[in-house]
């Protein structure tokens, strides 16, 4: 396939915005599906799991294919909820490029920041829809402005719509100066293009003479050009358009309402128009397994070595499927790939195109294809997979920590063996779903993003594994970390012949922003035999899931392995006795010298102005310190940051302060110490 025509992208949004039901409005406009899934009715494509359609939310990321104007645009429709954010960030991970979707009432929200950001980290590019313009209270201006305001985005409508509410008429195309208008008959399947009238010309004009000038700011010949005519037509505004969207340095913006069929097709134009393919995306940057030193890179060429991602580990009945991204080279069937993170080759049995839960069988896939392999039995999200010979480790997904704990115990004996089995795989599928066994009385301990993170974990459990389980009640997930760098040795020894082998190590902690412990193999491990240094590339990370000083598992910081040397010297010691001492310097750097973190939330309210008094009163209750307030049209609007701990409930409890007219939503915010009297208690046992 050519890679020119390729799109890779993601439909992202907040919750409600409004994103699945434009993923299966450009599923029907495309003739990939015949009739129109809509959420309320529990029927869509893309929310195929029964949990989903039953709540009328995302929760797992789905990929689909789709054809558009000779094009290939391979779609993935993730989670708006943010206690899925981790099916948000290992689709951005692989994607190139993501429509955001917003809500034209509310603008930009909570989870629209947190995506944004992802994509940030990714440097994917991005373009806007303003979806739900037939609602009552949208305002296209105020969205556009919020994601200028909110985000920082250079925000440039390329269509202005046509009324708003009821009266919302269809939109205007910016670059043609054209009258854009739908048909609920044909369900929307043809556009209408009509010459501008007068009344509509005089906005739509300057709303193009703003969008000339963003555009000429871009490049020295679009500038030259809008100098000498005062004006960009419409070939050079998308010659522009897509330079600035690729560069990240303008995002276009439409609009419309997917629900009644209008803007869509205009939607996938500016896809295929100014989005990247693959070949438009630098090529993807690694290292050598075992050695972050020796940078490599693999560029979207079908003859480059095989180079390809997992982002997805997925459950079914016959085995665990795989979600691959091919970033270069080619996946064939009956083809052996190595695994950056473990040693050894799997087979290729078989390569699937997916389609929602439905899937196409294929003998091969190029660079930018997103396929699926069955039978993997060694991979794991985030892991690279290479071909024989042409060693390459990409950089690894991040994903929060968990912020909720609950336990979980089965109904009776006889499902035991069941519910760790079925809790093994849940943890396999979702990184940000950690499962503990308390060894001492064998109880197991599920954490989570959330509320509803664990809930449905514990719905599945039920429904797909058949499994009975008890729940506790859910408490928060506290972590540790160092108050100041430290550094430490440890000592281990084993017998050998003649007498025994010590092996010392010594190790450096350092304080980080990262919420997920980092460990380093330092420069003084250059001695090392490439062997030895692979084995400890995959194993020392462990070392900082043990806890620390508290009996938290650790967060915020490096951990640097430094130097290693043994005596006497000669034969290079295992890595379980380099492990040893390891363990033991760690533990000697964190003694005395680790401070109790707790998860913080980001807390976005809307609630009546009559009301606003007493939530604030209540956020002060709860430790929450607010950080911006405004008040428009007799509501209140509150930002704040707040420990978890304390907005357990919290919807119950606004409900009661406001009579049922409030709103909130939460997004993790990361961790941060827990003040020294509130952890005393913890400690003592008054969590």
């Amino acid at each position: 396939m050519d890679l020119g025509r390729i799109r890779n992208i993601g439909i992202v949004a907040h919750i409600d915005a409004g994103k699945t039901t434009v993923t299966e409005r450009i599923l029907y406009y495309t003739g990939v599906e015949h009739r129109m899934g809509e959420v309320h009715l529990g029927n869509t494509v893309m929310d195929w799991m029964e949990e989903e359609r039953e709540r009328g939310i995302t929760i797992t990321a789905a990929a689909t294919r789709c054809p558009w104007r000779d094009h290939v645009i391979q779609l993935i429709d993730t989670p708006g909820h943010v206690d899925f954010t981790a099916e948000v960030s290992r689709s951005l991970r692989v994607l190139d490029g993501a429509v955001v979707v917003l809500c034209a009432v509310a603008g930009v929200q909570a989870q629209t920041e947190t995506v944004l950001r992802q994509a940030a980290r990714y440097e994917v590019p991005w373009l806007a829809f303003v979806n739900k313009m037939d609602r009552q209270g949208a305002d296209f201006a105020a969205a556009v402005a919020s994601l200028r305001d909110r985000v920082g985005a250079n925000a440039v409508p390329v269509q202005l719509p046509v009324g708003a509410g009821r009266e919302f008429a269809g939109v205007v195309d910016l670059l043609e100066l054209e009258l854009l208008t739908w048909s609920e008959e044909d369900q929307g399947a043809e556009v209408h293009r009509r010459p501008l009238p007068d009344d509509l010309r005089p906005a739509a004009e300057q709303a193009r003479a703003e969008l000339c000038e963003a555009v000429a700011e871009l490049d020295d010949e679009l500038l030259a050009a809008w100098l000498e005519d005062g004006d960009l037509e419409a070939d050079l505004l998308r010659r522009g358009l897509r330079l600035g969207t690729l560069s990240r340095r303008l995002v276009p913006v439409l609009a419309g309402s997917a629900l009644h069929h209008q803007g869509i097709q205009p939607l996938l134009e500016a896809v295929v128009d100014w989005l990247p393919a693959p070949g438009d995306r630098p090529p993807v940057r690694g290292h050598l397994p075992g050695d972050e030193d020796t940078v490599l890179e693999r560029p979207a060429d079908p003859e480059a070595p095989l180079t390809a991602l997992v982002f997805k580990v997925f459950h079914e009945a016959h085995g665990d499927l795989c979600y691959l991204r091919v970033y270069s080279g080619e996946l064939r069937e009956g083809m052996a790939v190595g695994n950056a993170r473990v040693r050894g080759n799997e087979r290729i049995s078989q390569i699937w195109r997916m389609h929602a839960d439905h899937r196409e069988r294929v003998e091969r896939a190029g660079p930018g294809e997103i396929v699926v392999v069955p039978g993997l039995k060694k991979a794991r999200t985030g892991d690279t997979l290479f071909a024989k010979g042409h060693e390459i480790a990409l950089e690894p997904i991040d994903f929060p920590e968990p912020v909720i704990r609950q336990t979980v115990e089965p109904a009776s004996l006889a499902d035991r063996d069941k519910l760790l089995s079925a809790l093994a795989v849940l943890d396999r599928e979702d990184p940000t779903l950690e499962v503990e066994i308390d060894e001492e009385t064998g109880q197991a301990v599920l954490a989570g993003m959330g509320e509803l993170h664990l809930e449905i974990a514990l719905h599945r459990l039920e429904r797909e594994f058949r499994v009975r389980a008890r729940a506790g009640r859910p408490i928060v997930a506290y972590r540790e970390t160092i108050r100041t760098a430290a550094e430490a040795a440890g000592t281990a020894e084993r017998p050998l012949e003649g007498g025994r082998q010590a092996v010392t190590a010594r190790v450096r902690l350092e304080p980080t922003d990262s919420t997920r412990p980092e460990v380093v193999l330092g420069p003084g491990l250059s001695g090392l035999s490439a062997a030895l240094r692979h084995d400890l590339a995959l194993a020392v990370p462990d070392l900082a899931g043990g806890g620390g000083d508290l009996g938290y598992p650790l967060a915020r910081l490096r951990i640097v392995l430094e130097e290693v040397s043994w005596n006497p010297p000669g034969q290079e010691p295992p890595v379980e006795l380099v492990l040893g001492a390891a363990g033991r310097a760690l533990d000697e750097a964190l003694n005395g010298r680790t401070v109790l973190l707790e998860p913080l939330m980001a807390l976005g309210l809307e609630v009546p102005e009559e009301f606003l008094s007493g939530v604030l009163a209540d956020l002060q209750a709860r430790r929450a310190e607010v950080q911006a307030m405004d008040l428009a049209d007799g509501l209140g609007r509150i930002r704040a940051a707040a420990p978890l701990e304390a907005l357990f409930a919290y919807s119950t409890r606004l409900r009661s302060l406001t009579q049922g007219r409030g709103e909130f939503t939460l997004t993790p915010l990361g961790y941060a110490p827990v003040p020294a009297a509130r952890a005393r208690e913890i400690l003592s046992g008054g969590a």
